[in-house]
């Protein structure tokens, strides 16, 4: 009985908006979302929906200017980095800098901790590219290589744009949605230094390749 095929990978519905009012800001945190609609009228709003935190959606030419701006703001300087995520939409890619503003000894309170996700939207999958944003925020480069190794994307201007988990030689990146799930032997063939006996001859076996253990696997990965 052959396998059964894929269903074929479509964008996910995006969520409704919450209702009008159904989110507060801080005073501070509002004023720094008002200058940025001042400043940047093309910048999208999309609140997150399971914290509360708001969302400014971008594209990758307006992110460096809005970076510098969000760290530079005055009233409430996002001026640290959480985290970075890449993410692969279907029909475009999507990065988050997930952001704060850390005040120095008051970082326990609401009022020396507010959040904010910056979100790059990149539309063209051929070759997805966004800045580098670890001239704003050195805690962004390692994660950037994350994303650059798992989905892909590419930060122009990283200074050291390599994978950070992955083997060099490995081919593909795993987290895209097109990457194939059970992988595909030809793509781990550079891996197999780091998969054990069980898995190298699944992979011989399912590409109708006949398996070796002496050759195949190295000796520190033998069963």
């Amino acid at each position: 009985m052959g396998k059964k095929q894929a269903k074929p990978a479509v964008p996910p519905k995006e969520a409704p908006e919450p209702a009008a009012g159904g989110k507060t800001w801080s005073a501070n945190l509002t004023l720094l979302l008002d200058a940025v609609h001042e400043k940047f009228p093309d910048v999208e709003r999309r609140d997150a929906r399971m914290v509360d935190e708001p969302a400014l959606l971008v594209t990758p030419d307006e992110v460096l200017e809005l970076a510098k701006f969000l760290y530079g703001f005055e009233k409430l300087p996002m001026n640290y980095c959480r985290c970075v995520t890449g993410t692969d939409k279907v029909d475009k890619f999507e990065v988050v800098y997930n952001l704060a503003s850390m005040h120095l000894g008051n970082v326990a309170t609401s009022e020396g901790f507010e959040r904010l996700a910056l979100v790059v939207v990149i539309n063209d999958r051929e070759n997805p590219v966004t800045p580098s944003l670890i001239d704003v925020w050195r805690t962004a480069d390692y994660q950037e290589r994350e994303a650059y190794d798992l989905v892909g994307i590419k930060f122009d201007g990283h200074p050291d744009l390599r994978r950070i988990l992955l083997d060099e030689k490995f081919i593909g990146h795993p987290l895209r949605k097109d990457y194939p799930i059970e992988g595909r032997l030809e793509d781990m063939k550079a891996m197999c230094a780091y998969l054990d006996e069980d898995q190298v001859r699944m992979m011989k076996e399912e590409a109708g390749e006949e398996f070796d253990p002496v050759r195949d696997v190295p000796p520190n990965f033998r069963r």
